[in-house]
């Protein structure tokens, strides 16, 4: 009680007795800030009794016609717990009893009325007091922990019984709140976007008996508008937080004034290590008392809410990627599984990498993303990253501190790389073809899940990447020549009719040079056809490096080979070409220790000046052709024009 105010009321029809009694408190409690009200009569006390301000009442036995067994009987009535001294000029024994009964804490009588003895009398009414609050309190915590340990056990069962998602957690909210005696109970999600202003949805809404009118579920709206930005930085830092109603503070704001939500406890929900978002549990009573162990309680159910959130956002992340993926195919099936991994998972960055050449690591990236976009298609090598392990036929996965295995590898992002998953591509020989790889600038901690979504995945995209191989393949065997690699007749066809088409539109100028080798069927005929592939390769590959980009050389068959050029400025840069493929194939081809040398005799056909169409053009070229074969070969000829042109 030291420094402690103390508010007495003392009931006496006796002014002189009220005077002894307030020099007595004064010399016996001197450790007490001391206030005290008197009155002389029962009527006056009523009010007094009824304000709640004082910590114990001290009773006259006799108040002219009405005693204070009246006035105790009141405090009975109105369920007031305030400690009652009775103060009596008689020492009757059996008036003390019956002042006992009814719920007094004391008797004294006023003939033995001493400093010391009042004053012990009080400090033991106090104490009393006290640990009937205290006990009460303890009966209180009890009786609410159980209610609450039997809600967390409803909400719990809820959770797990429930099929659909949304019921299962908008009846465990249910059973959170009436059992916690509350008036609203709200989950809200944590908008990724809101950028410097916090932002948040409502997702889920309980209320005791408020009508849902006006409220707008999933409609963003700002912490400062709900009047609780206050609470933002520490519910980001994972704390739980208590907020009420109070001068100078904006809560409550929108959402709660309208619900009259006078106090909160906010229990931050936390999945896969970030903040998510937060449950707010609400109470119209701004002294709504939260005891600790309460508090406890109602963070774990909510700790079992988030863990259900977090089942369903990752069957839905899984769900995405199989329906974003199931109808795709070769790019387009890749950048949506890339895009759907990174979010599923979550991290920063996702790739599928295909190998070029499995003994020098050497990769290239079929499809990226990173930083919320897709990244471009690049060549690399895998050497010294954690990719090495994952072509070698082993899962890896590092969920943290990267760089202490692979210095080099964050370096090769504009963000410093902590994390990383990666798991190989099989074909259906079970041989490495390529491999899937995540990773992050945060630590994974979800082993289990991470490796078995990128297993799943894997085996879809090595099925997928052995398709595009094979379908690029059987389209090479369709558009080139099987022996040189060179385009064949039907692409040198389309690309034809492209640069006429081309050239039509821009008035430009086309040129074909028709080729084939002087004397090449003796060589064949004489030295075999083994000699006579090889030396057709060489003269290919000869023909190659003097064109330019746009230009094409194609394989007709035999040793016959046509040159498309698109956009010539004139015959002069036809002539030019053809005079530099015919110094380029000279020098001797040494094939199986034979030396060879072949020349080539080329025809030259120009559009539109010689022909109109793809048919015409050719017909040209090859007229031209026997024009350089009869100029005594090893040279090149332009179509001589009759009198009209094809």
């Amino acid at each position: 009680m030291k420094n402690k105010p103390l508010r007495v009321l003392v009931v006496d029809d006796d002014e002189d007795d009220i005077f002894l009694v307030k020099e007595m408190l004064k010399e016996g409690l001197p450790e007490s800030k001391l206030f005290l009200d008197y009155v002389t009569k029962s009527e006056e006390a009523i009010p007094l009794i009824d304000s709640g301000e004082h910590d114990i009442f001290l009773l006259d036995f006799h108040l002219g016609k009405t005693d204070g067994l009246s006035i105790l009987e009141h405090l009975n009535k109105q369920d007031i717990t305030t400690p009652v001294i009775f103060l009596t000029a008689q020492g009757d024994q059996e008036k003390a009893v019956e002042v006992m009964k009814a719920g007094a804490t004391d008797y004294i009588n006023k003939s033995n009325l001493s400093v010391e003895g009042l004053a012990s009398s009080i400090r033991s009414a106090i104490k009393i007091q006290d640990e009937k609050k205290q006990r009460k309190a303890a009966e209180h915590s009890l009786k609410v922990q159980g209610e609450l340990l039997q809600g967390v056990s409803n909400a719990t069962f809820k959770l797990l019984t429930v099929p659909e998602f949304h019921s299962a957690i908008s009846e465990a909210l249910e059973e959170l709140g009436k059992t916690a005696n509350l008036e609203g109970a709200f989950i809200f999600k944590h908008s990724r976007n809101s950028g410097k202003i916090p932002q948040c949805s409502l997702e889920f809404i309980w209320l005791d008996k408020s009508s849902l009118l006006g409220i707008s579920p999933k409609a963003e709206q700002s912490y400062a508008e709900l009047g609780i930005e206050e609470v933002y930085p520490p519910l980001v830092k994972k704390q739980s937080v208590l907020t009420r109603e109070k001068q100078g503070s904006n809560f409550p704001g929108k959402l709660f004034k309208h619900l009259n939500i006078r106090s909160l406890f906010i229990i931050p929900l936390e999945i896969s290590s970030n903040y998510w978002g937060f449950v707010a549990l609400g109470s119209k009573s701004v002294d709504r008392i939260w005891l600790e162990n309460e508090k406890s309680i109602l963070e774990a159910v909510v700790a079992s809410i988030g863990g259900e959130i977090k089942r369903q956002i990752e069957e839905e992340a899984f769900r995405e990627i199989v329906e974003g993926t199931s109808s795709r195919v070769g790019d387009e099936f890749f950048r949506s599984l890339v895009r759907h991994l990174a979010k599923a998972l979550p991290v920063k960055y996702a790739f599928v990498n295909e190998s070029l050449n499995f003994k020098e690591f050497q990769c290239s990236t079929l499809a990226g993303w990173g930083n919320g976009d897709f990244v471009e298609k690049k060549n690399f090598n895998a050497m010294d990253t954690p990719g090495e392990e994952v072509l070698a036929g082993m899962l890896a996965f590092y969920s943290r501190n990267i760089e202490k295995s692979y210095p080099k590898f964050h370096g090769m992002f504009s963000a410093r790389i902590v994390s990383y998953a990666g798991v190989p591509c099989f074909d259906s020989q079970y041989k490495i073809i390529g491999f899937l790889a995540v990773m992050d600038d945060k630590p994974m901690l979800d082993k289990k899940r991470t490796l078995s979504i990128l297993k799943i995945f894997a085996a879809r995209a090595g099925a997928e990447l052995e398709r595009k191989r094979t379908e690029s393949a059987m389209r090479d065997m369709a558009y080139h020549d099987s022996l040189t690699g060179l385009p064949n007749r039907i692409l040198l066809h389309d690309r034809l009719e492209m640069a006429l088409l081309q050239a039509q539109r821009n008035n430009g100028l086309v040129g074909l040079l028709y080729i084939d080798f002087d004397h090449f069927k003796q060589i064949n005929d004489s030295l075999g056809h083994d000699v006579g592939d090889k030396l057709l390769q060489e003269v290919g590959n000869r023909l190659k490096e003097c064109l330019r980009q746009q230009d094409t050389v194609a394989r007709l068959g035999g040793d016959e080979f046509i040159l498309l050029l698109p956009e010539i400025s004139s015959h002069k840069d036809a002539g030019k070409l053809a005079q530099k493929l015919l110094d380029k194939i000279r020098p001797p081809i040494f094939i199986n220790e034979h030396e060879l040398t072949i020349t080539m005799s080329v025809g030259i056909g120009l559009f539109p000046e010689h022909a109109k169409d793809s048919k015409g053009l050719i017909k040209c070229a090859d007229d031209a052709l026997y024009l350089a074969k009869n100029s005594g070969r090893d040279c090149f000829q332009f179509y001589k024009l009759p009198t009209s042109p094809h």
